[in-house]
């Protein structure tokens, strides 16, 4: 009786996982119909229909649409795999082809900046594009939001992996197909959000550098991380008035910055750059703000300044210090673990390569030389002439007598 009840949850578990894998490829064969039809779409009047009303510009060689129409060949095939029920066999093939996705990611970016360069500039391409996007089928989408369709349909592609895997029998070839598949759509999805991080995070650098005075801070460094921005309230170590600024905190550095005079006819907009200190050497302390309370007190101690920070606004006061704390930390992290590798795996020193050193420059100094000029000589005058030291040079071994002379000064 008791193998009965485990033979029906077996069986009523399969059913189970049967219904939702059915149900998730349903809605997957009905989505991705209309994903076809939506590269069709703009394949067709954004690739096929510029190139030959606008074949004539620069930017028609490259295209407008990224790595869509290469992208349309591969769900065609996958389209026919899911049609005829073998979702595994298709998502198979379909992981072969992540590497266009990748490089439609990388070159979005490039391609949405020519697309608007191309819109100031040339009137013909900004009536095309114009004329295309009030098109029905598109439903007032812009070229811009379009190029983004791939990405997001990607990201749907791993949800629907995940549920064809959970729903599946484990050890079946479907299972192994799909399982294998969705790893490789997770890493390209994990590849893509990096990706546009580093663009939005570049974005934000580069908008920080044109809101900064002059040319002096240079704020979009490789490797630097945008975190926030704000105004604080600096408190000065001398009992002066309090100093509204503008801080900027990135991975590595908090810029200090205050505003330029609002009558300036260039910077009335811009902020000029106080302080730049760096977190490596920080250490933060919440002075006031630990309860409920309004506001709080922040203090920032580095190697040769302490500053501190106050803000009315506790909710905002405890972000910046949660952003300050974890950036440091996050920095020293990164440090001991740079360091330790480096410890792991000394280097080994060079021996020095086996060449000929070049011959010292011999040094003149100035001596008493005797002057015979009259044949006695207690009449001899001594004159001072300036000779050359001899310079040792590495040669076979010589007779005892010429090592023993040594140099010795000529008699004139």
């Amino acid at each position: 009786m008791e193998a009965g009840r485990t033979e029906n949850t077996v069986e009523g578990q399969r059913q189970r996982w049967e219904r939702k894998r059915s149900r998730t490829a349903r809605d997957l064969l009905m989505t991705e119909q209309q994903y076809l039809e939506q590269l069709e779409l703009i394949n067709k009047y954004y690739d096929e229909v510029f190139r030959a009303r606008c074949g004539n510009l620069k930017i028609a060689q490259q295209g407008i649409c990224g790595t869509i129409p290469s992208i349309l060949q591969v769900h065609r095939s996958l389209l026919m795999s899911l049609e005829r029920n073998s979702s595994g066999s298709g998502f198979e093939k379909f992981s072969q082809y992540l590497h266009l996705y990748k490089k439609h990611a990388d070159c979005i970016d490039a391609t949405r900046c020519a697309v608007q360069t191309q819109t100031k500039k040339n009137k013909s391409f900004a009536r095309f594009k114009k004329l295309q996007e009030s098109r029905p089928e598109f439903q007032g989408q812009t070229l811009e939001e379009l190029l983004e369709l791939p990405l997001h349909r990607l990201v749907r592609y791993r949800h629907y992996l995940t549920d064809l895997v959970g729903n599946n029998f484990p050890g079946s070839t479907e299972f192994v197909q799909l399982n294998g598949a969705l790893q490789a759509v997770s890493a390209a999805c994990q590849y893509i959000e990096n990706a546009q991080q580093l663009q939005e995070n570049e974005i934000q650098l580069q908008r920080v550098q044109k809101l900064l005075k002059g040319r002096r801070v240079r704020i979009a460094t490789p490797g630097r991380r945008y975190i926030r921005e704000g105004w604080l309230s600096l408190v000065p170590p001398s009992g002066e008035e309090v100093k509204h600024r503008m801080l900027f905190l990135f991975s590595d550095v908090l810029a200090v910055t205050s505003s330029c005079h609002p009558l300036h006819p260039i910077n009335a907009h811009k902020f000029c750059c106080q302080a730049i200190y760096p977190l490596r050497e920080c250490r933060v302390e919440r002075v006031l703000g630990h309860t409920q309370s309004q506001g709080g007190l922040i203090s920032l101690s580095f190697k040769r300044e302490k500053l501190l920070l106050m803000s009315s606004d506790q909710q905002d006061m405890n972000s910046w210090y949660e952003c300050l704390l974890t950036a440091v930390r996050k920095l020293r992290s990164e440090g001991s673990s740079s360091a330790g590798r480096s410890q792991s795996h000394p280097t080994i020193p060079e021996e020095p390569p086996n060449t000929s050193v070049p011959p010292r420059v011999p040094k003149r100094r100035h001596v008493n030389m005797l002057r015979e000029d009259s044949g006695n000589p207690e009449e001899a005058s001594w004159k001072r002439m300036r000779v050359t030291e001899p310079v040792e040079e590495k040669s076979e071994p010589q007779s005892q007598a010429d090592n023993g002379a040594g140099w010795r000064c000529v008699v004139l």
